[in-house]
């Protein structure tokens, strides 16, 4: 996608956060140009710096900020940075961890801080972001995979709990005992310091668009209180087991709406 568009479709996402009315987060397949109409909301807030991938790969890598955790030398991983971001993930049959990319506040929010969440009211951040799952292979079938934006918020007694809107599943990630589906919830997993919400199942190999409501999302999961900052968001892919999976992503933007 030429980049001139980008702000044109971060305004449309933007919007559709509160089109959504109390649906959790909104989606919708990658269309022709937008034709946008008037509205009070005021021009948003970025918060991070190079959602677009429109600076050299040297200046992206450092604000995508990759990174991988637990997975061991038997497994390869590699980004790239080419006019779109890409994770590359190839992993060895024991195999449990994770790639990610996304806007972490030490390397890529502008301000070079943490963002407060919460202090009389709830601040309003959406994310929005395309993304495109280009290949899921697992070896056996029964591998677990995940893909979702994740984001970490630290709590005024210094904790940090994490939250997941996941897009795209493995039949045994769908299966998990932990979260209330199969009694026609939508949370995915539910224990320790995680909440995940199932928002999608996105076709292998198309783009599609994303606006999700953050604030929203993490305050179902947590309650929201005083102190509380966001301390980042990202794309990530977690994994068990032996799998090849290349995901893309761009126009990854964080936005303060209020």
């Amino acid at each position: 996608m030429h980049k001139r568009y980008a702000a044109v479709l971060l305004l449309l996402a933007v919007f559709s956060v509160f089109l959504a009315g109390n649906s959790f987060g909104s989606s919708q397949r990658s269309t022709k140009q937008p034709v946008l109409q008037n509205s009070t909301l005021g021009d948003p807030t970025i918060i991070n710096i190079a959602g677009d991938v429109s600076l050299s790969p040297e200046h992206n890598i450092v604000y995508w900020n990759p990174h991988s955790t637990g997975l061991t030398n038997a497994s390869t991983w590699q980004t790239t940075f080419d006019d779109e971001a890409e994770m590359f993930l190839k992993t060895s049959p024991n195999e449990t961890g994770h790639v990610a990319m996304g806007a972490w506040w030490t390397t890529s929010f502008k301000t070079g801080e943490k963002l407060p969440i919460y202090s009389s009211k709830t601040v309003q951040i959406a994310a929005n972001f395309r993304i495109n799952i280009v290949r899921v292979d697992c070896q056996k079938g029964n591998e677990w995979v995940r893909i979702a934006l994740a984001c970490a918020v630290q709590r005024n007694d210094g904790t940090v709990v994490y939250t997941e809107t996941d897009v795209w599943d493995s039949p045994v990630a769908l299966l998990s005992p932990n979260g209330n589906m199969p009694l026609g919830g939508n949370v995915i997993y539910r224990g320790g310091d995680v909440v995940e919400y199932k928002i999608d199942q996105a076709a292998i190999g198309e783009w599609k668009n994303y606006s999700v409501d953050l604030t929203r999302h993490i305050d179902l999961a947590w309650s929201l209180k005083s102190g509380d900052v966001l301390e980042s968001a990202y794309i990530v892919v977690e994994i068990i087991g032996e799998v090849s999976v290349t995901v893309k992503i761009d126009d990854f933007w964080l936005t303060k709406l209020n």
